[in-house]
């Protein structure tokens, strides 16, 4: 007996998918991106899509007239005087985005301490606060909810002098 075996054609796919989910710098938008990922790939023949994303929020005013910032500052310099508050960037996402269109200004800010080792504990295995720090941060969100009871900041404080 004898087998005789065929191949009538040989299939190879021609389409190749990959999912990227790519964190971009908080100052590029999603053109800038697929831009960048075109140019770094540079191959006409790779198709490349935005399956979903967003672009970053607008940078929120910290100036000595933004009432949010200076709230948030003043609380802080009450609750922790021996900090210095500056503004800063959130590199993590936050829900936040979901405001953006009934807000200009979004400030994501919580007294959080950490101590060594924390940061890798962040959405993962054993993620924990102290519960000193759990206090602060319930008295902090108080004392920032009753300083917000204002109808305008007081004057700011002039860095200005003769030396």
């Amino acid at each position: 007996m004898s087998i005789k075996l065929k191949i009538e054609c040989c299939f190879f796919p021609n389409i190749t998918s990959r999912v990227q989910n790519a964190n971009a710098i908080l100052i590029l938008y999603n053109s800038s991106v697929m831009d960048l990922v075109k140019s770094i790939i540079s191959d006409e023949r790779v198709k490349v899509e935005m399956v979903n994303g967003f672009d970053p929020l607008p940078i929120s005013s910290y100036d000595e007239q933004a009432f949010g910032f200076q709230v948030i500052k003043k609380t802080v310099q009450v609750m922790f005087p021996q900090l210095t508050v500056a503004p800063g960037v959130c590199v993590g996402n936050t829900d936040s985005r979901h405001y953006k269109d009934i807000t200009r200004d979004i400030y994501r800010f919580a007294p959080t301490w950490f101590k060594p080792g924390d940061p890798q504990r962040f959405h993962g295995v054993n993620e924990r606060i102290s519960i000193k720090n759990y206090e602060e941060i319930v008295l902090f969100y108080f004392q920032l909810i009753q300083n917000n009871d204002i109808r305008k900041l007081p004057p700011p404080h002039s860095s200005q002098h003769e030396l």
